[in-house]
């Protein structure tokens, strides 16, 4: 019977729109690729494009999201595996622009989905996880992306550091300037230091605040207007 119960609650966490892809969220910024090199960066990334497609598949997204879906995904790991192989100017700025559409995509098409949903569940509390964590992301490679255009846009303790060639610890200082940002809770390390990278991370910044007020007050209304009907229920 308990192993029973144990296969059934196994198989419901997987079933779970949002389950896996929190997880993988999570875990894709505590193993972000800071120095274990460019194959480890492209199976990094290939398992956080797999798992974010997989969660718009299994949260049955319409036909034409999971489409759209898919058609971002593959340039985005095309170009990382070819940077395996070459990590040229051009390559980079492919990866960085196709990955930040595709993220930008997903966490929208995510969004709308816990939004629209008339009660507040687990599984609503961890699509807004997910996007949270989608927008984090996207900055990074939004800051990346900026940084390869005009370089010196953001300053590293002072110091204007090359992307390349050592593009995947570029990239974790992004990640890490990407969540101290939306959180708020930058230590200055790494700044923003001309107007195009500022606007960028002063957005971030603000997105970051209003989203959590707008899901706060999205779910005191949600929750308000199920405790009225249920008090005025016979």
């Amino acid at each position: 019977m308990g192993l029973h119960q144990s296969k059934q609650s196994i198989f419901r966490f997987i079933q779970g729109n949002y389950n896996i892809l929190m997880i993988i969220l999570i875990l894709s910024y505590i193993l972000r690729p800071c120095e274990y090199g460019t194959l480890y960066n492209s199976v990094w990334k290939f398992c956080l494009v797999s798992s974010i497609v997989f969660a718009i598949f299994n949260a049955r997204h319409s036909r034409i999201i999971r489409s759209i879906t898919v058609l971002l995904a593959i340039p985005s790991i095309l170009y990382t595996w070819i940077s395996a192989y070459d990590q040229s100017f051009p390559i980079m700025t492919g990866i960085t622009f196709s990955t930040a559409i595709f993220l930008t995509f997903c966490a929208s098409s995510i969004l709308k989905d816990v939004i629209i949903k008339a009660r507040v569940t687990l599984e609503t509390l961890r699509g807004v996880v997910c996007v949270y964590f989608l927008f984090a992301f996207l900055f990074a490679y939004l800051f990346l992306f900026i940084e390869l255009l005009i370089p010196g846009s953001i300053l590293i303790r002072g110091q204007i550091v090359p992307v390349l060639p050592d593009v995947s610890l570029y990239f974790c200082d992004m990640l890490y300037f990407s969540f101290g940002t939306l959180l708020t809770i930058g230590f200055g390390d790494i700044v923003a230091a001309k107007n195009i990278s500022q606007t960028a991370a002063v957005m971030e910044g603000i997105i970051g605040q209003l989203y959590i007020v707008m899901l706060v007050g999205r779910f005191v209304s949600v929750y308000s207007f199920g405790s009225d009907r249920h008090d005025r229920s016979p």
